[in-house]
């Protein structure tokens, strides 16, 4: 079924990057790696689709791009829709005679909210439909998105830089049911680093932020305001789009919607965001923003700590599991479905090409850590790729046309069991899990061990390996 190409290091050194230095990614990401080491197993012509996230963001700020193949950035929810047309407008046209190419692959990319959340639809529909192309799901296990430090915030006390605002400061919000404005605490402040920054401009306003930062805009052809409102990323508003601003606190009409003039790119600077309680929105530069920072997804596990599942003296962090996004696509009958580590980087290239070769649909899950949004050390994204392997946070596996079996680095665990590490040794170098060792929560880590320990036992039954396996 597959080709028996075997990846090796003087392999990838002499097969030229198709996907490019000089990104604006942080330092430390793991999703440009895998990026990387994906374009570098593709078999030929090949055209690939982004949904918007972080790899977006980072790789195709105007005028700038760091691919060097056909790329085509798509909104949030549809980048397998998008994968589907193109495979659909690629059989037409070889009918026709208008290319030669006998293969041209396709590539859809999405982090976890084009995959696990408002994605899932579309890639759903998409596999039952059979479309031939591969989706790689890079799983940084939540959102991450930010404002420029210029930006200005209304508080309690007046407008203060974002710079000067503190964890317990009042801060005005826009309440979507009574359109009033609402005073609400800061909760959390966020530095994300250097990022690409682009400016939207209204008629009495301007901000500054990252192009997936999202803005509280008027449905399109809605009747009145009334329930017309949805959130959208800056690169999702165009022009001629209503956000909601700020217009007077002292009158009674206090907000009113302003259209969008244009969007730019400025260039890269300095950003941060904030996680505000309640509504989850505030006022910067006069226009109601989303809070975002870290937002829990799908994919984030259970017991994380983001800004819209906060640790907090009762609250552990997010209360439910993980999404099974995997199994969820091996229902859906696909020929191949995988899960890959950027640490493990030859099977990772070899899962790619077969999810590339095979006829029909296939499915990558890669494991993608993400130093800002996990508190980790930037020098250490690679070895959490390995430890999530090694403690079977993230076990290796793929399935053929239903069937499971482990990859080699997994299967080297259930057949010695005294290999399996701890999640503690995953979880304690990671910020976002700090509060499980305290005093008040620490139960919890014995709850993540045997959650682990579950479903890693379930999935030695499912791939024919029935000897249960213990954390060391």
């Amino acid at each position: 079924m597959f080709s028996e190409w075997k990846f090796t290091t003087k392999d990838i050194a002499e097969k030229p990057d198709l996907f490019m230095s000089g990104h604006r990614a942080c330092a430390g990401c793991a999703p440009a790696t895998v990026l990387r080491l994906i374009m570098k197993a593709v078999r030929g012509p090949t055209i690939v689709t982004n949904a918007t996230g972080c790899m977006e963001v980072v790789s195709s700020i105007y005028p700038y791009t760091s691919w060097a193949t056909p790329w085509l950035h798509t909104a949030f929810e549809n980048v397998a829709a998008n994968a589907s047309g193109i495979e659909a407008a690629l059989k037409i046209m070889k009918k026709k005679g208008r290319i030669k190419q006998e293969q041209i692959d396709i590539v859809a990319l999405a982090g976890d909210g084009g995959t696990y959340d408002i994605g899932i639809q579309a890639l759903s529909g998409a596999v039952e439909r059979g479309h031939d192309f591969l989706f790689v799901l890079y799983d940084n296990e939540a959102y991450m998105n930010c404002l420029s430090r210029e930006s200005l915030i209304m508080t309690k006390d007046g407008l203060k830089k974002i710079t000067e605002v503190k964890k317990g400061d009042e801060i005005y919000a826009f309440d979507q049911k009574s359109y009033q404005p609402v005073l609400k605490k800061c909760t959390g402040i966020f530095d994300n680093g250097t990022r690409g920054i682009y400016e939207l401009e209204t008629l009495h306003h301007s901000i500054k932020a990252t192009s997936n930062h999202p803005f509280l805009v008027l449905k399109r052809n809605g009747r009145g305001r009334k329930n017309g409102f949805v959130w959208k990323t800056l690169s999702e508003v165009k022009v001629g789009d209503e956000v909601v601003v700020l217009k007077n606190l002292d009158s009674s009409e206090h907000f009113g919607m302003e259209k969008v003039k244009c969007t730019r790119y400025v260039g890269e600077e300095p950003t941060l965001d904030l996680r505000v309680e309640g509504e989850h929105n505030f006022i910067a530069d006069g226009i109601v923003v989303h809070n975002t920072g870290i937002q829990r997804s799908g994919g984030t596990p259970f017991g994380a700590s983001t800004t819209t599942s906060p640790a907090g003296t009762v609250i552990p962090g997010k209360l439910e599991n993980k999404k099974p996004i995997a199994d969820i696509m091996v229902a859906h009958d696909m020929p191949y479905v995988a899960t890959a580590s950027p640490y493990y980087w030859r099977d990772l290239l070899v899962k790619v090409r077969r999810g590339i070769e095979v006829n029909g649909p296939a499915f990558l899950h890669v494991f993608a850590p993400c130093p800002r949004g996990w508190r980790s050390d930037p020098a250490k994204s690679i070895e959490l790729s390995r430890l999530a392997v090694e403690t079977c946070i993230f076990p290796l596996w793929e399935a053929v046309n239903g069937d499971y079996q482990l990859s080699a680095p997994s299967k080297v665990i259930a057949l010695a069991p005294q290999k399996k590490k701890p999640v503690k040794e995953y979880l304690q170098v990671q910020g976002r899990f700090r509060h499980l060792f305290t005093p008040k929560f620490e139960k919890m880590l014995d709850e993540i061990q045997r959650l682990t320990d579950e479903k890693w036992n379930k999935l030695l039954k499912k791939s024919g390996m029935t000897q249960p396996a213990k954390a060391a």
